[in-house]
C-alpha cells in the first residue's frame, strides 16, 4: 500500500508540474531562439546553393562541369534579373580563367560579371570576336581565316574553357596575336563580355576611385582650401592601402618612403629617449621610446621629409588598423612645380621640436602610469583570488586563499 501511495503521489506531482508550465511562454521562447539563429537572406541563399551542390556532387565539391551548368542557367536570364548569388557564380567561373584574370583586376571582374551574356551557336557557323571577349562553356571551335575563308591550320582547336576575342579595341600591332574569327565544330554555349560594356565599366571604376582619393586628400586639414586641379594631381599618384596594427610606417632618423593620408584609424608618434638617459640607466631601461603624440583621421605626414630630404624626427607606428592612401616618394617628386610649392607652403613637420626636458618628463609620466597599472592589476587579482575566484574564468574553487580551508562540510559522528 505504501508503495502504491508513493507511486500515485509521484505521478500526481509530475502531472502538477506539467500543469504549471505556461506553454504560451514556452512557445514564445522557442520562437525567439529560432529568430536568433536565423540567417540573413544572402547567407540563406548561399546555404541553399551549397546544399544543392552537395546533393548533385560527391563530397560536396563543385566541379568545373557543375559550375558551368550553374552559369548557363544563370545566363539564361537578363543581367537585371539575376540574383546576387547568380552573379557570384559567374564571377567564380571567370576568376578561374587565366585569360580573364591576366587582363582584369578583381574589382573589375566583380563588376563585369554582372553584364555578361550567353550565346548559342550551331555547328558550322562563323563567329567574329572583334567586338567582345568570348569564353567557351560547352563545345569546340576552330580558328578561321577571313581572307582565305578556310580553317587556320596553324592554331589548334579551342575547346571548353578556351577563349577568343578581346576586351577592348584591337590595335594594329597586337591584333595579330588575338584570334578574331572562329568556326564552330559543334553546338556551342559561349559566354560573351561586350568590349563596349567592359570599357565603360573600367571608366566608371576609375572615376569612382578618383573621387574616393580626392575626397580622402581634401578631407585632410592641410588640403581643405586647395584648388580642385591640384587635388586631382595628387589623386592621380595616390594608391589606397590598408595597414595592419603595430606596423612601422617610418623610423626616426630616416626619410619617409611615402606620404600617408589617414582616412580611418590612428597612429602613435614615438621618440627615442635613450640619448637622454645616463649610460648606467640604459642597461635597466626596457622602454626605449615614448609616445609624444598621435595622428588620426583627416591628417597626413611625410610631405616635408620627402621634398626636402629631411630625416624624420620621430617614429610612427599604427596603433590599430589604418585605412588611407599613400603617394610614393618617386611620384611626389615628379609633380609639377606649382603643386610642389603648394605642398611646401601648407605641409607641416610630423611633430614640433620638443625640448629634452619635455620628452624626459613625458617618458617618466608614462613609466609611472605603466607601473601603477601593473601594481593595480596585481593587487586586484590577489584580492579577488583570495575568496576563491579565478579572474577571467568565472569559476570558484574550494580552497580559500592561503589558509587552505576547503569548502567541504565535516559531519560529526
Amino acid at each position: 500500500m505504501a508503495l502504491q501511495a508513493t507511486t500515485h503521489g509521484s505521478a500526481h506531482s509530475a502531472e502538477q508540474r506539467v500543469a504549471d508550465i505556461d506553454f504560451t511562454e514556452l512557445s514564445n521562447l522557442c520562437r525567439i531562439t529560432q529568430l536568433n539563429k536565423r540567417q540573413t537572406p544572402v547567407e540563406q541563399r548561399l546555404s541553399e546553393s551549397s546544399h544543392e551542390v552537395r546533393r548533385h556532387q560527391p563530397h560536396g565539391k563543385l566541379t568545373y562541369e557543375s559550375l558551368v551548368g550553374h552559369v548557363i542557367k544563370a545566363q539564361k536570364k537578363l543581367p537585371i534579373q539575376r540574383s546576387q548569388l547568380e552573379n557570384y557564380v559567374i564571377y567564380k567561373l571567370l576568376k578561374g580563367n587565366h585569360s580573364v584574370t591576366s587582363q582584369l583586376s578583381s574589382q573589375e571582374l566583380k563588376q563585369i560579371s554582372t553584364i555578361t551574356t550567353i550565346e548559342t551557336w550551331d555547328r558550322g557557323q562563323i563567329i567574329f570576336g572583334h567586338n567582345g571577349f568570348y569564353l567557351i562553356l560547352t563545345g569546340s571551335v576552330k580558328p578561321y581565316n577571313r581572307e582565305t575563308l578556310k580553317e587556320d591550320q596553324k592554331v589548334s582547336t579551342i575547346v571548353a574553357g578556351g577563349s577568343f576575342g578581346t576586351f577592348g579595341s584591337v590595335n594594329g600591332s597586337g591584333g595579330d596575336a588575338i584570334i578574331q574569327c572562329v568556326l564552330t565544330l559543334e553546338t556551342c554555349e559561349i559566354l560573351k563580355i561586350s568590349s563596349f560594356g567592359c570599357q565603360k565599366l573600367k571608366k566608371d571604376i576609375l572615376a569612382q576611385d578618383s573621387a574616393v582619393k580626392m575626397t580622402l586628400i581634401q578631407s585632410c586639414q592641410l588640403y581643405l582650401r586647395w584648388p580642385k586641379l591640384s587635388i586631382s594631381h595628387l589623386a592621380d599618384g595616390t594608391h589606397l592601402k590598408t595597414f595592419p596594427a603595430n606596423q612601422v610606417l617610418v623610423k626616426e632618423g630616416e626619410i619617409c618612403a611615402f606620404v600617408v593620408f589617414i582616412g580611418h584609424g590612428e597612429c602613435n608618434i614615438l621618440q627615442d629617449v635613450r640619448s637622454l638617459m645616463n649610460p648606467m640607466d640604459k642597461k635597466d631601461c626596457k622602454i626605449k621610446s615614448v609616445v609624444v603624440g598621435k595622428l588620426g583621421p583627416k591628417q597626413s605626414f611625410g610631405e616635408v621629409s620627402i621634398l626636402l630630404d629631411q630625416p624624420s624626427p620621430c617614429t610612427i607606428i599604427t596603433a590599430c588598423e589604418v585605412h588611407g592612401g599613400i603617394i610614393q616618394a618617386e611620384s611626389l617628386k615628379e609633380l609639377d612645380a606649382v603643386t610642389t610649392s603648394l605642398i611646401l607652403q601648407t605641409a607641416q613637420p610630423i611633430c614640433g621640436k620638443l625640448r629634452k626636458e619635455e620628452v624626459m618628463k613625458e617618458f617618466l609620466t608614462q613609466e609611472r602610469m605603466k607601473k601603477w597599472e601593473l601594481e593595480k592589476k596585481k593587487i586586484l587579482s590577489d584580492s579577488v583570488f583570495y575568496n576563491g575566484v579565478h579572474p577571467g574564468s568565472g569559476k570558484w574553487t574550494f580552497n580559500r586563499g592561503p589558509r587552505g580551508v576547503t569548502g567541504k562540510i565535516k559531519t560529526s559522528t
